[in-house]
Formats: structure tokens, sequence, C-alpha cells
């Protein structure tokens, strides 16, 4: 298996629908220069309607296509396998985090996740162990949605997007450069490729089918609400905690 030596337009023909959040990004960081106005006093849900829509059809379609899936990988998958094959994908994500963590100027939380990433990648075999952990390197998920967030732009309204799930416009817009950093984008063989990316998801999926219990009330409301909640917890870190030192006023939670 060889890596492509850099992205080029190959990578982007191979995910077309990543050119629309660069689109949103730029209207997202106009905005944030533009007029700053505090995430608390946007309506969460303004577009609620269409989202249940939208979120109706990435129902049936899981329904039909993606839990049965998921339900048969966990059945022909023996335990030590999928927790070696999760594994791998959360060392993928500990480098974008690593380089997340160093574009919000959170230089801990950078040496933590890229010290996952090559502890994991060398004496964790490629991530298929977790030796990170053992020695006390801990995981802090980031995105650069999230970096967005640290440097003041405001999320925009909630949105369902299709085939994808939950969002808002300044988390949709930072997939885009979450892409690049996505390490299977740089196999040269694209089945491999686009095979792992497959299985990334398909790991995914699997992981949320024992969650689903805990779903009540509205299907919907409960899981824009807990996303949101997932969203601000992230970047939720005590001000003792962070880096741009004394003096420095981390937005209250809704501004995450």
């Amino acid at each position: 298996m060889r890596l492509k030596d850099r992205a080029g337009p190959d990578c982007i023909r191979a995910a077309p629908l990543m050119r629309v959040p660069l689109f949103l990004l730029t209207l997202v960081l106009m905005g944030g220069c533009a007029h700053r106005v505090a995430d608390a006093e946007l309506e969460t849900d303004p577009w609620e309607g269409f989202n249940r829509k939208v979120f109706a059809f990435n129902n049936t379609v899981d329904q039909y296509a993606y839990k049965p899936a998921a339900r048969a990988y966990l059945k022909v998958t023996p335990n030590w396998l999928n927790e070696s094959i999760n594994r791998f994908f959360n060392n993928l994500s500990d480098l974008r985090s690593g380089v997340n963590g160093i574009l919000q100027w959170r230089w801990s939380v950078a040496g933590q996740n890229l010290g996952r990433f090559t502890v994991n990648s060398t004496l964790g075999v490629a991530g298929l162990f977790d030796v990170a952990s053992e020695i006390e390197l801990a995981r802090s998920d980031q995105d650069f949605g999230l970096t967005m967030a640290r440097w003041g732009a405001a999320s925009g309204p909630y949105i369902v997007m299709p085939f994808m799930g939950p969002a808002t416009i300044r988390s949709t817009a930072g997939r885009a450069p979450d892409y690049w950093l996505w390490v299977p984008n740089y196999v040269d063989d694209e089945p491999t490729s686009y095979g792992v990316t497959a299985l990334s998801l398909l790991d995914r999926r699997a992981r949320l089918l024992s969650m689903e219990g805990a779903i009540v009330g509205d299907r919907y409301t409960f899981i824009r609400d807990t996303w949101l909640q997932n969203r601000r917890t992230r970047m939720g870190l005590a001000p003792e905690e962070d880096d741009f030192g004394e003096g420095y006023e981390p937005a209250g939670d809704d501004d995450w």
C-alpha cells in the first residue's frame, strides 16, 4: 500500500460534497468578522421544519441500510477485532485532534493527541493497541469546527445534513479542513482508500447501536439536544487548563 505524495485533483474529485462546506466556511468567517453575535442570542433551531424532513429521510435510510449493516458487522466481527478496529480509527482521529489543538493554541491538547498518535502508530501497531492510554496520554476529540469556535466564529443555526446527520453551519464548514487530515485520503490505491473510509463509517454506526436505548421522548429533539451538548462539552476546558495565559476569558458554554 503506497501513500500519495500530496492530495491532488483526484483527492478532490473523491469527495465532491466537500466543495460546499468550503463556501459555508467563507460565510461563517466573514460573518464572524463583520458582526460577532453570541450564539446564546441565536435561535438554536430556526429551520426545524426543514430539519425534521431531512431527519425523517436519514432515519429511513438508516433503518433500511446503515443499521442492518451495522448489526451484521457486529454479528460477524469478534469483540477483540471490533475493539481493535475501533482503536485504529480513534488513532487516526488523534492526528486531526492534535493539529486542531495547535490551531486552537492549546498546546497540552496538541501534545497529548499528537503524542498518542505517535505512540499508538508505532508501539501500538498502527493503533490496533492503545499503548498511549496505558502511559496516561489522554484523548481530546477536536475538529476544525471547534477550532473556529475557539476563535469566536458563531455556530450558526442547527441543521440536519442528508446522510451526515446533526450539524451547525460552523461544524459543517469545519469538515472541509478536517478532510485533509483524514489519512486514508492519501492512500494511492483508491479501492483501499474508499474501503477504509467505509469501514470507519460502519464502525461509527455500530458504536451508536448500544446508545439507542437511552433515547426518550421525541427522537429528533433528543438527538439534537444531545449532539449540541456534546459539542459544548468537547470544547469546555476549565480556565486553569487553558493555554492562553492569564487574562483570557473563555467564551461561555453557548459559544461552543
